[in-house]
């Protein structure tokens, strides 16, 4: 059992948790989400007791296997946590679960070539062989393809541990946790359930507190009305009074006193009206919208890109050959296939940044504007404000709108980019590319890093484009809503298929 109790723990003058209590007990599959920047990685160092809280407990037991986000893995550490014979045979029967069943030569330049997606599946086949009771995984699925992605799911749904995941992959979700733990404005909530339960738990519960806002607003106006009331009642009775002494009727004392006493019942009742005017309700979350400029389609060619008979190999190692396929001028193109089958590659291929035999044709009036994963190309030493001032002024109240949009706070606004988290510079990048005059897309991996949110918007943004999409995304629900055509590479050949 894992257990937070009253925990606080800030950087700087930013509150990542508030008194947060939290008991996650043997067994459970907990999802943890909430929006990029909220903390939910501290919240896992904080778990693990990596990071130190500034108050609270926090209380644990049993061993702990920790797999961090991909940027974080240390593979030097891993290969010499496994260099004698018996930590090895474990570590080549994880990766051989995870679909690693080549000969992976254990030396640290062979572990330091691989891609994201081959270093994420030798982090965590260390992890599996250390048999630890809990495991706690951050952002899990980043970069790996959707066979071990399932891999993963089958492992974790017979491990009989608890475990801890964040992740910004619904469909992973919904198949593995049975709670899901929020993280919101330095607060925990739990739901039980998996993703989808939460969903609908969330939207029962924004219904309900917009049905008590409401209320509540409609009580403010009855309320506001009884003070104004109330308040001419006390001046007409003040004026009363102040008037009685100059009377000499018989009944004037009984007037003056009438007067006092309903003076005395409006201040009273006006008194108590204004305390439920402070009352504190809360309100319902606001929907946020993207805005983003959609360019028109200016491409005159009905083919962008024809590959014929294409081959591509990297020494003795044969990626792919016979490759024939034509990408149409305003197609929206998923790229699938296992790591290592050259993803990357071909769309290296595409730009003109590699070599290769046969023929690739490229229609010179494609304007391509691109982003790899964790490779962001941006001025690490400017701010956004910086960035943003040298462009014209139509572009520049776009690009802030948008990233405000997204959730990126205006305080970041000044903070040099290099001190920005992952998730950030993936929103900064993706509101250049939207706002770019590119009539063609690449992507590689882009929802890596963005949270939920951030993930719908791009979803909407890349579903009103006109010009042509190139997706590299091992995220289905993704892919299924802002493609119409797959492109898988398989058996060392490239072609189109019905499905991902």
């Amino acid at each position: 059992m894992i257990s937070l109790k009253d925990i606080e723990k800030s950087f700087g003058t930013k509150e990542v948790l508030k008194k947060a209590n939290l008991t996650i007990y043997d067994g459970e599959k907990v999802g943890i989400v909430g929006n990029n920047g909220e903390g939910k990685s501290t919240l896992l160092g904080v778990l693990t007791k990596e990071i130190k809280v500034d108050a609270g407990e926090v209380v644990s037991s049993g061993t702990i296997g920790v797999l961090k986000q991909s940027f974080e893995i240390d593979l030097q550490s891993i290969l010499d946590e496994i260099s004698n014979s018996a930590e090895a045979s474990k570590f080549l029967t994880e990766l051989k679960k995870l679909g690693v069943t080549q000969n992976l030569e254990l030396t640290k330049t062979r572990l330091n070539s691989l891609s994201p997606g081959e270093r994420t599946k030798v982090a965590l086949a260390y992890v599996f062989s250390k048999s630890p009771q809990t495991l706690i995984l951050d952002e899990p699925t980043n970069h790996l393809d959707m066979e071990a992605k399932q891999l993963i799911i089958n492992y974790i749904n017979d491990f009989y541990g608890t475990v801890i995941i964040v992740s910004h992959d619904k469909d992973f979700l919904n198949q593995i946790v049975n709670k899901i733990v929020e993280l919101k404005s330095g607060e925990l909530k739990e739901y039980y359930g998996n993703y989808d339960d939460y969903v609908e738990q969330k939207q029962n519960e924004q219904l309900n507190i917009k049905r008590t806002y409401e209320k509540h607003k409609k009580d403010i106006e009855n309320i506001n009305k009884q003070i104004d009331m109330y308040q001419r009642a006390l001046e007409k009775s003040d004026k009363k009074c102040a008037s009685g002494a100059k009377r000499r009727t018989c009944n004037t004392t009984t007037q003056d006193e009438r007067a006092k006493s309903l003076s005395k019942f409006a201040a009273s009742r006006v008194s108590k009206l204004k305390q439920h005017l402070n009352e504190d309700v809360e309100r319902p979350e606001k929907e946020v919208h993207i805005r983003y400029r959609l360019q028109k389609e200016d491409i005159k060619t009905k083919f962008v890109v024809i590959a014929e008979n294409l081959k591509k190999s990297f020494a003795h190692s044969l990626l792919f050959e016979n490759a024939n396929f034509t990408i149409e001028a305003g197609d929206k193109i998923a790229l699938i296939g296992r790591n290592g089958t050259g993803k990357s590659t071909l769309i290296n291929m595409i730009l003109g940044k590699t070599d290769y035999e046969g023929t690739l044709r490229v229609a010179k009036s494609l304007k391509i504007a691109t982003m790899f994963q964790d490779v962001y190309d941006l001025d690490e030493e400017k701010t956004i404000n910086e960035m943003s001032k040298q462009s014209d002024k139509e572009f520049r109240t776009a690009f802030i709108t948008n990233l405000c949009s997204m959730n990126i706070d205006k305080s970041r606004f000044d903070t040099k980019i290099k001190f920005l988290s992952s998730g950030e510079k993936m929103r900064i990048k993706l509101c250049e590319i939207i706002l770019s005059d590119c009539n063609m897309i690449i992507l590689d991996e882009p929802t890596n890093h963005l949270d939920i949110l951030n993930k719908d918007y791009l979803q909407k943004v890349l579903s009103g484009y006109l010009g042509t999409i190139l997706i590299v995304s091992h995220d289905k629900e993704f892919l299924k809503a802002t493609t119409n055509k797959v492109l898988k590479i398989e058996n060392k050949t490239i072609k189109f298929c019905e499905s991902i």
